[in-house]
């Protein structure tokens, strides 16, 4: 099998990635993806894990966990999900995509013991487990993918698992209000297991502590155990100091833009800290070469590009924030598309009043809203946007 003939394979099964309209959660089930990894031997039970869940800042968090990791001398594996330009992105070793020709093995591996019940996502999900197992990786990071109660890595029985700040998203699927959100997310949440938190609103941070009660779950509130002081921004990123209850680490280079990744780094950190590593240096070096594209990235030119992927109202407040923060005074233009699924209203009357320039256009997703449809979301503040049918247009 070659890789381009696993990549087909991978897409035969049932992606709800690419759709908006299903039932959940009567399509999901941990017994068919547990199912597939016992039959390949639980290889998701062969080496540490640090399991994450959250609306936003859970892939940059993760991020950062597992470059602390790797700067500490582990072999650390990360899944992470979607991709931005090729699915080997979804799983790498110490930072480095998974080869090709060792996933096209892979799924070679899982071929005979994958049903067809199975989803995309479940059956992606293995591959990562299997290939780290292989590896005989150290320890992993694992970001879930939609949800967290019937998310196929809750299969996991993690040494840590965190919680990244909740916000209002995949309402169809999720729940309508903070606390429902919030309690998909603590599904992840297992007796015994420390769990860091980041800042929740009150109504999420009541779900969350009440789930943990029943589970018998230690929580570290970030707001309790971590403090962040002399906090310098610019745009090639960010310096602080942060205190927890084990050490300080004075003067941290954080090379992700933006006032929210001082949060996501200090999450990050006392996840780690948690799993019981000496970390000294480590720290400042994981923190410093972590990478995590098309989160405000700024790409240089005349003008600037910032390119992010804010996917609710809350999100692209923050991305307001860090934008006025760190270019005060610039006009604007924005090329914006958003998915169909996603809070159209929200984002746009977050994004609409401090554009000077909108560009709407499409993404060549199934899930992707129309420009004429996204010109109705902005008409309050852009009585006549430019619309483009397409991104290279």
């Amino acid at each position: 099998m070659t890789y381009q003939e696993a990549l087909e394979y991978l897409d035969s099964f049932l992606n709800y990635e690419q759709i908006t309209a299903y039932r959940y959660p009567e399509v999901f089930s941990l017994d068919r993806v547990e199912g597939l990894l016992r039959r390949l031997g639980n290889p998701h039970r062969r080496y540490p894990t640090l399991h994450v869940a959250g609306t936003k800042g859970k892939g940059s968090t993760c991020a950062f966990a597992a470059s602390i990791l790797s700067a500490v001398g582990l072999k650390t594996g990360l899944y992470t999900s979607p991709h931005l330009f090729s699915f080997r992105e979804r799983m790498r070793i110490n930072g480095e995509p998974i080869p090709g020709p060792e996933l096209a093995e892979i799924v070679c591996e899982i071929q005979p013991a994958a049903s067809r019940d199975l989803t995309y996502f479940e059956v992606t999900t293995a591959c990562a487990f299997l290939y780290f197992a292989r590896a005989e990786v150290d320890a992993a990071v694992i970001e879930v993918g939609l949800g967290g109660r019937l998310d196929a890595t809750n299969t996991l029985l993690p040494e840590v698992t965190a919680i990244t700040p909740i916000s209002l998203d995949h309402m169809s699927k999720l729940g309508n209000t903070l606390g429902e959100i919030a309690r998909e997310k603590a599904g992840i949440l297992k007796p015994g297991v420390p769990a860091v938190i980041a800042p929740q609103s009150k109504e999420a941070m009541r779900v969350i502590e009440q789930v943990a009660a029943e589970q018998g779950v230690p929580l570290h509130l970030m707001e309790e155990e971590v403090r962040i002081e002399q906090v310098e921004l610019d745009a090639s990123g960010s310096r602080a100091t942060f205190h927890t209850p084990l050490q300080s680490y004075r003067a941290l280079e954080i090379p992700l833009l933006g006032r929210h990744q001082l949060e996501n780094a200090a999450m990050a950190i006392r996840m780690v800290e948690l799993l019981g590593r000496p970390l000294g240096q480590s720290v400042r070096e994981g923190i410093g070469r972590t990478s995590w594209p098309g989160r405000c990235q700024l790409i240089d030119g005349n003008p600037p590009i910032l390119l992010d992927g804010a996917q609710n109202a809350a999100s692209a407040q923050i991305l307001k924030e860090t934008v006025e923060e760190l270019f005060p005074g610039r006009k604007l233009t924005a090329i914006v598309g958003i998915s169909t699924d996603k809070d159209l209203d929200g984002i746009a009357a977050a994004l609409g009043p401090w554009i000077d320039r909108l560009i709407l256009t499409k993404a060549s997703s199934p899930r992707a809203e129309s420009p004429q449809r996204l010109a109705e979301k902005f008409q309050a503040w852009h009585a006549h946007p430019e619309l483009c049918a397409s991104v290279s247009e």
